[in-house]
């Protein structure tokens, strides 16, 4: 019998080859699979803990994500604005718990959604009857002074009355939620919009949860995601991976339990 040339075995041997991105895949937890990501101050989603460490419910979300990969995670503070950016840059691989956009698809791939949230406005203890506004569009036709953080995405309803400068005499810019409730409180803003979770939460720390209300009005109810960087060199199956994960801790109950961990 004649001998197969080695250019015929290697052309055999490509056809029953694995793809390319299995074994890097199936091997990553062994000290391949490596992934930095970005965080910001956000609780109780995201924030430091007593031991110095990350914690919070997103951080907890992708902490069990990638122990079940397996695969190790470097976390990086930064400034809301400078952590997406930094992600946008390819220097970071990673941000969870961002809003969906069409300006965010132009630089960055979504996982699956990894919760759900709302966004909510926020008054003074007893003011809600004094505003009865059923939209932003409602109060934007109104004197409202309304504290908004720059660059925050709210609602389409928001970004749409923002960009046709409906909302241009109502919007105090604020530098963060303390710095919101600080002006509610001293009544230079009459609310300003914000996670329900995180201004509760927020609030409950500074001691002044009997000082708010949450207005009635419908804002927004969205998914949060975590965004990956389409120039961070990041492995494709490593997000694959991920949100097969993110789908099993959902389907198992333990998205659920580790959101309930932080109250309702």
């Amino acid at each position: 019998m004649k001998t197969p040339s080695p250019a015929l075995l290697a052309a055999i041997a490509a056809l029953f080859a694995l793809p390319a991105w299995l074994p890097a895949a199936a091997g990553e937890g062994a000290g391949g699979c490596h992934m930095q990501f970005v965080w910001a101050e956000m609780p109780p989603y995201q924030t430091l803990g007593g031991d110095g460490k990350p914690t919070g419910i997103d951080i907890e979300l992708v902490a069990e994500a990638a122990r079940r990969m397996p695969c190790t995670i470097d976390w990086e503070l930064a400034p809301r604005a400078r952590a997406v950016l930094l992600v946008q840059e390819g220097k970071a691989d990673a941000i969870v718990g961002v809003a969906r956009t069409a300006e965010r698809e132009a630089f960055g791939i979504f996982s699956q959604p990894i919760r759900e949230g709302r966004n909510v406005l926020i008054v003074r203890k007893g003011d809600a009857k004094s505003f009865p506004y059923n939209s932003l569009t409602e109060l934007s036709a109104s004197g409202f002074r309304l504290g908004v953080t720059s660059g925050t995405k709210y609602s389409q309803e928001f970004e749409n009355l923002s960009r046709g400068g409906a909302l241009a005499d109502n919007i105090v810019t604020v530098q963060n939620g303390e710095s919101a409730m600080a002006m509610l409180l001293r009544d230079r803003i009459d609310g300003f919009l914000d996670g329900y979770r995180i201004a509760i939460n927020r609030a409950e720390q500074m001691g002044m949860r009997g000082d708010i209300d949450v207005h009635p009005m419908f804002v927004n109810e969205q998914k949060a995601f975590t965004l990956f960087s389409r120039t961070s060199g990041i492995n494709p199956a490593t997000i694959t991976r991920f949100n097969a994960v993110m789908l099993g801790m959902q389907t198992d109950g333990t998205t659920n339990r580790i959101i309930s961990n932080y109250g309702s």
